[in-house]
């Protein structure tokens, strides 16, 4: 649309044919001070392979490091379950005033929580597991690192008390290590050593 005087009118095409080349002049003179445009040449073909290529150089250069993170991030998550799971027994062996035992199984990536069969201080025999957790549950490249795992068979006594204390570490295909070290007060500590 062509606008041809002040109060922006639209030029009709038989009168734009009729118009000398002044005042043709004179009237994009005034559509460029008054920001109109007669055309817009809008993206060019050039312009969009060079906006897909470096787009492509981003995401090449990025995706490897969001991978990495995701990885990792696994192998935070599954640390911060075995820990939590840690202090939820500890609680439930207080407050049933009952033995319970978290198993670390270092071959099958798995853990086993267990309640002892009786009340009371002393055990007279566990029942079976109430829970099995397997650490591919949450991703495949997880493993218990038997290297850094120094104790397998943690006991909560009914004073929340552990025997013993000791260290389960975690391993992903990054060699990243999550250790989960438990002390004889039955509180956990978790540290991390990513790649």
């Amino acid at each position: 649309m062509v606008f041809g005087n002040e109060n922006c009118y639209p030029i009709k095409a038989k009168d734009k044919a009729n118009m000398s080349p002044e005042k043709k002049n004179s009237i994009k003179r005034k559509m460029i001070d008054k920001g109109i445009s007669q055309s817009s040449p809008g993206l060019t073909l050039i312009e969009l392979m060079i906006t897909l290529a470096i787009l492509a150089i981003v995401v090449g250069i990025a995706y490897p490091r969001f991978q990495s993170i995701a990885i990792n991030n696994n192998l935070k998550t599954a640390a911060r379950d075995l820990a939590s799971d840690f202090a939820s027994l500890k609680e439930r062996a207080i407050g049933e005033y009952r033995m319970y035992r978290l198993t670390v199984d270092v071959n099958n990536n798995n853990y086993s929580l267990q309640q002892c069969g009786n009340q009371g201080a002393n055990c007279n025999g566990w029942n079976p597991p109430f829970a099995v957790k397997n650490l591919r549950n949450i991703a495949a490249d997880i493993i218990f690192d038997a290297g850094g795992t120094n104790q397998t068979d943690f006991r909560f006594q009914t004073r929340g008390t552990m025997t013993p204390a000791g260290t389960v570490q975690l391993r992903n295909s990054r060699n990243s290590t999550a250790a989960i070290t438990i002390n004889i007060t039955g509180r956990s500590n978790v540290q991390f050593n990513l790649q």
